[in-house]
């Protein structure tokens, strides 16, 4: 079992359209803004984005060439964003440095060793993203051309996640005569669908090549080739309508060719087996961009392993592996559910309570159209769709025939963006709602209660906490009004509700030992978030002539789940 802790730093600044490098002055002169391109230029333009990540790895493994690899980390963005004044022209106003945070997409994959022989070998992997990131973060202030400042929703290059599951194939060959070291990698992530926001990002594929050489047992220093191509963004997120290149999905992607140097050092150098660090850095010496797009300026990454079972000269080998349980006398292997146990899962997932009510107080603007009829007083928003993600846990036998434990899972969903688009009324009361609730990611801390039905099919119920962020986004659109009412996150930075929240869960399943080390299991789960709730950030506010009017909204986040798993038993 290897343990490893990578910081990731990159840094990218100046735009490229193909391989042609332009200023901020052409970008606001002369291309067009993506959702009016007949009517308007781009008039924000980034000028630099800084990308710091923080990714926990853990690979067992669990046969003689097979072995399985998670991943689960944080990301920060953060921008710099030049605003020209005005409707056109050229003449910068302000500045302004949005930024957003949260949880990478997590990851599984298994690895098999398909070849090996003193010099050579080879390894296949296949695996798993999971949507835990966010990809409706809000990205922080941003200067408009009119001095003015407004809150809307990141773009997607300021996003944290795809919002989609993605597969993760890959192959590697690599090759070693001391004092040498070479290889060759391909690797990719495809996407499968569209996320709930509308869009998917373009295919990924990179194919490396290096070479290395070990000035002493325990040193060694690389050089590594990276060619990497990705397509741009299929589909579009309403919400991201700003006038800057980086709300233009047909702006992302291209192809790289990078230059890396690193270095390898192993702990046993200072009598530290078991531990090693890997320091790599580099920059791209050809980009063939789709843009106006950032380029990617240097990369630079730090990995910290942490290899357990591996020991010095001095420490006598153990007659039994630290995380392995010694076998039964007995000729049939024994059903043993004691102990430490990761896996992943997969299922379906759809809402419990639907509805979302609003409540219009005051005079004029909202509570003139919603005595009209113009303003839905409530709407439903239904969702379902598939979930899947990670668990680790722990099991006891207290009893011949019962087990206690607990159970931690994360999990990624593809259901939640839920949106009704309501238009009602006529003349100086129509008016257009469009109401949108999101959640994107479920997590769960669960005592388990089991009875073993047979020495290797178990019945249990489990319970305890449920956690998950919520956010429900409200527009607004009444054009006969004065001023016009327009609210909404896409247009004038309404931030709507967002938060994590803490709940419930509790459910039950059943759970077949296959052979001593697997497992498969069946369960359903109900959770409850509360109720998403504006009155926790006050009410939207509307003035005309009639009076202040306001607008609150709230919704409950519960909902099912029925899942099917497959865990390894450590």
């Amino acid at each position: 079992m290897t343990l490893s802790i990578i910081p990731k730093f990159v840094t990218n600044a100046n735009s490229l359209i193909g391989t042609k490098r332009v200023s901020s002055q052409y970008i606001a002169g002369t291309i067009p803004w993506y959702w009016n391109p007949f009517a308007a230029t781009l008039r924000i333009v980034p000028q630099y984005q800084f990308i710091e990540s923080q990714t926990v790895t853990l690979a067992y493994g669990f046969a003689k060439n097979f072995s399985i690899v998670l991943s689960a980390g944080m990301v920060e963005k953060h921008s710099h964003l030049m605003t020209f004044d005005g409707a056109s022209g050229v003449t910068p106003r302000s500045m302004s440095f949005p930024g957003t945070d949260s949880l990478e997409d997590m990851t599984a994959s298994v690895v098999w060793r398909a070849y090996q022989d003193p010099i050579n070998r080879i390894k296949l992997n296949l695996g798993m993203s999971f949507p835990t990131a966010s990809t409706y973060n809000q990205g922080g202030v941003v200067s408009r051309t009119d001095g003015t400042y407004n809150i809307g929703r990141a773009f997607y290059g300021m996003q944290s996640g795809t919002g989609t599951f993605d597969v993760l194939p890959g192959v590697l060959y690599a090759g070693a005569i001391a004092p040498w070291s070479w290889g060759a990698s391909y690797r990719a992530r495809l996407p499968l669908a569209v996320n709930n926001e509308g869009y998917m990002w373009g295919h990924y594929q990179e194919a490396n090549i290096w070479g290395g050489y070990s000035w002493l047992p325990g040193l060694t220093t690389t050089v590594r080739a990276n060619f990497n191509i990705q397509s741009p963004i299929d589909g579009k997120d309403y919400w991201m309508s700003g006038k800057l290149q980086s709300a233009n999905p047909n702006y992302y992607g291209g192809k790289r060719i990078e230059i890396y140097g690193g270095v390898d050092i192993d702990g046993k150098l200072f009598g530290a087996p078991g531990y090693s660090v890997g320091l790599e850095g580099g920059l791209p010496i050809y980009q063939n961009l789709n843009g106006p797009q950032l380029a990617r300026a240097w990369q630079a990454a730090l990995a910290m392993r942490w290899k357990l079972g591996e020991h010095g000269p001095t420490v006598a080998a153990a007659p039994v592996g630290a995380l392995k349980r010694p076998l039964a006398a007995a000729a049939t292997p024994v059903a043993d559910w004691r102990g430490f146990y990761l896996g992943v899962n997969g299922g379906y997932t759809w809402a419990g309570d639907t509805e979302t009510s609003f409540t219009y107080r005051g005079a004029g603007g909202f509570a003139a159209l919603a005595a009209a009829g113009a303003l839905a007083p409530n709407v439903h928003l239904d969702s379902h769709g598939f979930i899947g993600g990670v668990q680790i846990g722990y099991n006891l036998e207290p009893g011949d025939k019962t087990l206690v434990g607990f159970e931690v899972d994360l999990q990624g969903l593809t259901v939640g963006n839920s949106t009704v688009n309501s238009l009602r009324g006529s003349g100086a009361d129509a008016a257009f709602l469009q109401a949108q609730r999101n959640q994107h990611d479920l997590g769960t801390i669960r005592a388990r209660f089991g009875y073993l039905v047979t020495p290797t099919i178990l019945a249990y119920g489990t319970g305890g906490l449920a956690f998950g962020e919520a956010v429900l986004n409200p527009s607004y659109f009444s054009p006969l009004r004065s001023p016009v009412l327009n609210f909404g996150v896409g247009n004038n930075g309404l931030v709507g509700y967002v938060d994590m929240r803490l709940g419930w869960t509790a459910g039950a399943g059943f759970e077949w030992m296959l052979s001593p080390s697997w497992s498969v299991k069946t369960e359903y789960l109900r959770y409850d978030l509360g109720t998403a709730n504006t009155a926790n950030i006050g009410p939207l506010y509307y003035a005309d002539k009639a009076g202040l009017s306001s607008v609150a909204w709230k919704a409950p986040i519960n909902g099912n789940v029925l899942r099917a798993g497959l865990n390894y038993h450590l």
